[in-house]
């Protein structure tokens, strides 16, 4: 049972919370009074909503605000109905397409149409561009056109090249723009370079958003009130679950029982609040950031603790679901061992309950698809292998472990994840698999210095370079490129005609926004410094009415 001095320990920073239980207490005072309000200005937005629908392009910006502001949530519905009949609207599309129409709100309109996956055709930004094809260099004039162009230009799927140069367009003058915007617009900008609305995780876009809103001349009042109130009712409900994640951390002794993992219980709150924040979802984000917290010590037990003998048992204990863990390797593994089979027995026999046979088969399933990607990668550092890129890459899926993420994100969507959900997702759908792509990747290139300071295996960057010989820029650029496609599959499988339904579409989608928040500038996760000024933004600090 080797010493600790032969395990391939990593120095991770500490927790940066002292105690969830006591850091995000929240105050119920005023609570009902608020309720009263919100549930009244509800009811004067839906009107204002509704009413709006006599002018399209403004019933447009309208559902735009709304989702920005964060209470789409409250009309999904409507706005989808709507949406719909807009879509196939011969009057509607013309207009678009007429020189009225400007490049703001094309941007508006395109975003909003695909963000609830009706694909608009980016030839609706045709009239911008020269006859070469190029975006007109006037255009740089307009502040709001040009993030509104950017901001479209996240949705790019294959083959749209005209969306791929207004990327290119965009992000070359928004710098500049920046400097000479009115305050509040030119953050907005900072923000969107650093992260698009399409790429962030909604909470965060939110509170930002209404920062943002109430500087606008086009503010209207009583929605942004009504932001404001449903985004602080929200948060009471958040800091009670985060509570729950934290007691269940501390009667699990996590903390005690395995000492060489990342203890992360506020960071994978904020993780599962990624994944959904709405209050139907208040169950499964529990049970997600109670996942992710096993996930990370299973991780870690594997990354950064066990030897190659002890993990062999381990995985093969996994393999079979044996109910004890098997003899010869630490108690702390043995720990995490337990905890992993009593949590995933536990939803098996949940769904059992529902009616829903078979789908805990499928989770355990992918737990353990993950796990034996983890044991290759022990596998390859033990006899200091490095892998050909494309055997990496296939292994990458594994060691992503968003498999198992996404399956648990299903598990309390039993009103649309039924068996049929479980079995597609265990078929490699190309959502899945774009998303794996993204975590995997992303991770790689921001998490590539901090890994190097240690006994690791080779990661995505070291096999593109050891395999193609060029340099690590070289690699870095090229899994980048790899990271960009996954991008555009993603957004393609969020289009209509829809293979499952749009909510489970959606947690794959946002798990990757998750990923791009979390990872694409550093490994915020392992540093979780870096997402402090976040969670005190969304669980600390309510927003002043």
């Amino acid at each position: 049972m080797g010493s600790d001095s032969h395990r391939p320990l990593a120095d991770y920073s500490a927790n940066i919370w002292e105690d969830p239980l006591t850091s995000f207490s929240k105050s119920d005072h005023g609570n009902d009074t608020f309720k009263e309000k919100h549930a009244t200005l509800k009811a004067v937005v839906k009107e204002s909503f509704m009413s709006s629908e006599a002018n399209p392009i403004e019933h447009i910006k309208f559902i735009d605000a709304l989702c920005r502001l964060g209470v789409s949530y409250h009309f999904e519905r409507d706005i989808v109905e709507q949406l719909d009949k807009l879509f196939d609207c011969p009057d509607f599309n013309k207009t678009i397409r007429q020189d009225g129409c400007d490049l703001y709100t094309v941007g508006i309109l395109f975003q909003v149409f695909r963000q609830f996956g009706f694909k608009l055709s980016a030839d609706v930004f045709e009239k911008f561009t020269d006859k070469n094809g190029k975006f007109k260099g006037h255009l740089v004039a307009d502040a709001n056109g040009m993030l509104s162009l950017y901001e479209s230009a996240q949705w790019s799927t294959h083959g749209e090249d005209i969306i791929d140069e207004a990327l290119r367009f965009s992000r070359a003058h928004l710098e500049e723009i920046s400097s000479r915007s009115s305050p509040h617009l030119a953050v907005r900008i900072k923000n969107a370079l650093k992260h698009p609305y399409h790429k962030g995780i909604s909470r965060i876009e939110t509170r930002q958003y209404i920062s943002y809103y109430q500087e606008e001349e086009s503010c209207d009042p009583t929605i942004l009130e009504f932001a404001k109130i449903d985004f602080n009712l929200l948060q009471i409900l958040h800091c009670e679950e985060l509570s729950w994640v934290a007691r269940w951390y501390h009667e699990m002794e996590i903390e005690s029982k395995i000492t060489y993992t990342r203890h992360r219980i506020t960071e994978a709150y904020l993780w599962s609040l990624g994944a959904y924040f709405e209050p139907q979802y208040s169950q499964a984000r529990v049970t997600l950031a109670i996942a992710l917290i096993l996930f990370t010590a299973l991780d870690d037990t594997y990354d950064a603790y066990g030897t190659v003998e002890e993990l062999e048992l381990f995985t093969d204990a996994m393999e079979k679901w044996l109910s004890a863990a098997p003899n010869g390797i630490p108690d702390s593994m043995k720990y995490i061992y337990h905890a992993l089979v009593n949590f995933y027995d536990k939803l098996e026999e949940e769904l059992e309950n529902e009616g829903m046979s078979g789908c805990g088969f499928h989770l355990k399933k992918s737990l353990q698809t993950a796990t034996n990607g983890f044991m290759k990668e022990a596998k390859w550092l033990k006899r200091d292998y490095i892998a050909t890129f494309d055997e990496y890459k296939e292994n990458a899926i594994l060691t992503s472990a968003y498999y198992a993420l996404i399956a648990v994100t299903f598990v309390r969507m039993t009103d649309v994840a039924k068996l049929d959900a479980f079995e597609w997702l265990s078929s490699h759908p190309k959502i899945r698999v774009a998303s794996e792509m993204i975590c995997r990747f992303t991770d790689d290139i921001s998490s590539y210095d901090f890994e190097h300071k240690r006994e690791h295996v080779a990661t995505g960057i070291d096999c593109y370079m050891n395999q193609f010989g060029v340099s690590k820029e070289i690699a870095v650029e090229e899994i980048g490129n790899i990271v960009s496609d996954a991008w555009k599959d993603l957004n393609q499988e969020l289009m209509r005609p829809h293979a499952f339904p749009f909510p489970l579409l959606m947690r794959v989608f946002n798990l990757s926004r998750v990923i791009d928040v979390f990872y694409r500038y550093q490994d915020s996760y392992t540093h979780p410094e870096y997402l402090k000024a976040h969670i005190v933004s969304l669980l600390v600090e309510s927003i002043p009415i």
